[in-house]
């Protein structure tokens, strides 16, 4: 269904497309003080076949649409004659970066997320519009301009004057240069650009324009138009020449926002005879563009070794479940005093912080959430201690300024995320001392909250805060990028050297345990960053009790993993315990084993990830023979199994890898019950 809003006198032709009568309501009603004639269209099919006939001046896209989307119906729009120079806007409530991405390789001009406010919308559309209506005015100048230049120099003065008013709308910095390579066109988006007025830029030469584009007298495009030389070319790494236009891109300086990322373009101005008479280069700023491009390409990059992580994790857990798991029985063996003990303990308990390093990788992957938990900070500084002086080099000193005691130093938190929070800080401050080095000091106190505290961080609650202080001598941080030093992918670092997530993530995880961080810095003497978090009251650490014997029994278990090792591992270990256990390293061999005796087995124990059949299809198959026969799934992996999938296949418990003989005693009980 198609419906029309009238709208009275000539005035441009806006097309709405959307599904949602709600939001055609809403964009309606935005639009009607507006000079506009309102067309709707309530699907993509639709939207095309009225913009074919109509020929709107402006179409409201959104993106979420049955049949065909908003991506597809801009893409169909573009490619056809009648319709692809109209400019499009999406509207829509999907506001991450990919998206937006997306709908510019579509051939979107804007992109506006919901809820719609009107003065945006109203400012869009309006900007947009008169963007088209200068469009179209120049191309009819230029085609007027071909017709008459041959005719009278008084009319090409008059057209060049025309050009001149025209090119001074455009939303892109445009200027234009004489053979001479004087300036003889400095629009208003140059001026705003650059910070620097035209009638300050108009008739100078000497490369003027390269110093308020790139901060010296350098060489732009238009000088490629004019005088070609691979000094030029070097210049540019993104050069292209094609038809006497010429395009670049790369970083320039502007008053407003340093590092701007610009596209270039430039071509030759020629008289009535055909005759070159000068240049004009048109500058994009494609900023926005880059950044979101970059945060694609860390997206990417970040998931590529969150799964690099997951592999790996799945590979050491194995080999830790082996060298944790014998070693304990191995200890078993030798007795209390017997030789070897010390030294198997020792790889127990490497071994353990092997497999606290696997969990924090895949923590910091973002594949493993961990709970929070009433935490002791003293330890996890002392363990970052450690670790900063086997890493840093010997011109940085560390020094520590503990002032709790172990009562006083219990937050709420998860305490690898503690660890990440010290180990970023430390990170950014060893960086901010090379390569002369210089002293890092961490420190925990503790703070009682008053009313300049919370003035300071009105989202804090009244109370105790513990804080956690890292600071350095090193160069400190321009008061100029103090208030971006948090935001994600911001670096000041070289290229290689740092992703940008570093304070921001450390920014992300205080606040997430309810507290803030705040930075004090001097360039030249150093930084101080502190970091608040709620402080709970708790006893000191005591002793934990010696844990009892392992419980065992007298049930038939058929154990199943791939790998040998844990095969053998997991049957010595049942064994001890008791168990009737019945090994095999493939999963096809344990169903077989099941089909043929289906009575001869009260738990099926298999690893997760294997060749052939995994341990979820493994358990659904023997589900199908033996329905009551309890399954204890183990892994090493990241991946597990949902609770109702785990009901549905009688999957009692999940053991996770590395484990020794207490859990894998714990778990078989709690199967078995």
């Amino acid at each position: 269904m198609l419906e029309t809003i009238p709208a009275t006198g000539t005035s441009p032709t806006i097309l709405i497309v959307d599904d949602d009568p709600n939001n055609l309501a809403v964009i309606s009603d935005h639009l009607a003080d507006t000079p506009y004639t309102i067309l709707i269209a309530e699907d993509g099919e639709t939207g095309v076949m009225r913009a074919q006939y109509v020929r709107p001046d402006l179409i409201l896209l959104d993106v979420m649409m049955p049949e065909m989307d908003g991506f597809e119906t801009c893409r169909r729009l573009k490619a056809l004659e009648t319709t692809r120079d109209i400019p499009v806007i999406f509207m829509t409530a999907l506001a991450d970066t990919q998206y937006k991405v997306k709908a510019f390789e579509a051939g979107a001009v804007d992109y506006i997320t919901k809820p719609f406010q009107r003065e945006e919308v109203v400012a869009r559309v309006g900007a947009h519009l008169r963007l088209w209506e200068l469009t179209l005015r120049l191309r009819e100048a230029n085609e007027t301009l071909e017709k008459r230049v041959e005719e009278r120099t008084a009319e090409l003065r008059d057209s060049e004057r025309k050009l001149a008013e025209i090119i001074d709308f455009l939303p892109d910095p445009t200027f234009a240069v004489d053979l001479e390579g004087r300036i003889t066109i400095w629009n208003r988006s140059a001026e705003e650009f650059t910070g620097v007025r035209a009638e300050d830029m108009l008739g100078k030469g000497d490369l003027a324009y390269g110093i308020a584009f790139y901060g010296s007298r350098r060489a732009a495009l238009v000088d490629m138009v004019l005088h070609p030389s691979p000094e030029i070319e070097a210049l540019y790494p993104y050069l292209k020449v094609e038809n006497g236009v010429v395009t670049g891109e790369g970083y320039t300086n502007r008053v407003r926002q340093q590092n701007a990322y610009v596209m270039g373009t430039a071509a030759g101005l020629y008289d009535g005879h055909g005759r070159l008479v000068g240049a004009i280069e048109s500058i994009r700023d494609l900023s926005e563009r880059k950044k979101l491009e970059q945060q694609l390409r860390q997206a990417q990059k970040m998931e590529a070794i969150g799964t690099l992580a997951a592999g790996i994790a799945h590979d050491f857990n194995n080999i830790l479940t082996a060298i944790l798991g014998f070693s304990q029985l191995a200890i078993f063996k030798v007795g209390a005093d017997g030789p070897g003990k010390r030294e198997m303990e020792r790889v127990m308990e490497s071994s353990n912080r092997a497999a606290d390093l696997v969990r924090q990788i895949l923590t910091f992957s973002r594949f493993t959430e961990q709970e929070r938990a009433p935490v002791h900070v003293l330890p996890i500084v002392e363990e970052v201690l450690k670790l900063l002086r086997s890493t840093l080099p010997s011109t940085v000193a560390i020094q520590k300024a503990l002032q709790v005691t172990p009562a006083e130093d219990v937050i709420f938190a998860d305490a690898i995320q503690i660890h990440q929070v010290l180990m970023n800080l430390c990170a950014n401050s060893a960086h901010a001392m090379r390569p002369d080095g210089g002293t890092l000091e961490i420190s925990l106190s503790r703070i009682e909250s008053d009313a300049a505290f919370l003035s300071r961080f009105p989202e804090l609650r009244e109370g105790r805060y513990l804080v956690l202080t890292v600071s350095d001598t090193g160069s400190g941080i321009d008061p100029l990028l103090m208030d971006r030093i948090f935001d994600p992918y911001f670096t000041t670092k070289e290229f290689g050297e740092g992703t940008g997530m570093g304070l921001a993530v450390v920014q992300g995880i205080a606040k997430g345990h309810g507290g803030a961080i705040s930075v004090t810095s001097e360039p030249g003497v150093g930084s101080i960053f502190h970091v608040y978090f709620p402080s709970i009251e708790r006893a000191a650490r005591e002793e934990r009790p010696v844990a009892p014997k392992p419980v065992g029994g007298s049930e038939r278990i058929l154990l199943v993993d791939d790998e040998i090792a844990l095969s053998e591992l997991g049957e010595e270990m049942l064994s001890s315990l008791g168990y009737r256990v019945t090994a095999a390293t493939s999963s096809v061999e344990a169903l077989e084993l099941v089909r043929s005796r289906p009575n001869d087995f009260d738990l099926l124990l298999t690893d997760l990830t294997m060749p052939g059949l995994t341990g979820v299809k493994l358990a659904a198959a023997v589900r199908t023979v033996r329905p009551d026969l309890p399954v204890l799934l183990c892994t090493g992996a990241t991946e597990t199994v949902g609770e109702e999938q785990a009901e549905q296949l009688g999957i009692r418990e999940v053991l996770r890898k590395p484990y020794v003989l207490d859990a894998l005693a714990t778990a078989v009980r709690k199967a078995l019950s």
